[in-house]
């Protein structure tokens, strides 16, 4: 390519694979050729992937699998009522379980786009799915339950006075989250969609 036709803005197209070319030679970033250098991150991207293969087929039975977690989380309370000490690990399991039903009931959009004033419809995204609340739930059910049967991990509480202090916070996040849903309009649910009834003109 000459000068004189850069100077005129009159360049010739170069075909597309000179021009791949050429942007490879011209670009500093060097280019992902062959395997990651780090293998525990390969490790664990296979170990993600072989773990949704394994729950995918959990997906459809939902009415079993929160079975599952009431039946695990009566045997928890059993567990704690017979023993009666571990009350720490019942805290610590009850304030996680608060936390992921308040990313269940939040959006995963931003605040500045809750707010819908077209009538255009939009379902509710919920920050955590169904299935991702009970994984979680059963998972922390079973990790407490572990615990109590280790009494090296039992710590010395008052458990009236974490239960008192369990109410309040649930008091407290629970009027936040009201309050955000009326600030911001929405509701944690879908709402029906708004079927608008058009007249038909008649011809006379």
């Amino acid at each position: 390519m000459s000068e004189e036709e850069i100077e005129d803005g009159n360049a010739v197209k170069l075909p597309q694979s000179e021009a791949i070319l050429e942007a490879i030679i011209r670009s500093s970033k060097p280019l992902p050729i062959g395997p990651p250098d780090d293998k525990d991150f390969c490790d664990w991207k296979r170990l993600d992937r072989i773990l949704l293969q394994l729950s995918d087929p959990l997906v459809p039975w939902q009415r079993c699998r929160w079975l599952l977690l009431v039946a695990l989380e009566l045997i928890f309370a059993w567990r704690i009522f017979s023993l009666e000490r571990h009350y720490f690990a019942v805290y610590v399991l009850a304030i996680y379980i608060l936390n992921q039903v308040l990313l269940f009931l939040s959006p995963s959009t931003e605040d500045q786009n809750l707010r819908n004033n077209s009538s255009e419809y939009r379902p509710f995204v919920r920050a955590l799915s169904e299935f991702r609340l009970w994984c979680r739930g059963t998972a922390a059910t079973l990790a407490a339950l572990l615990v109590t049967f280790i009494d090296d991990l039992d710590m010395d509480v008052d458990g009236r006075a974490l239960l008192v202090y369990f109410v309040l916070l649930f008091i407290y996040t629970m009027k936040q989250q009201i309050m955000h849903m009326i600030q911001y309009g929405y509701v944690p649910w879908n709402k029906p969609k708004k079927r608008a009834h058009k007249e038909e003109a008649l011809d006379v």
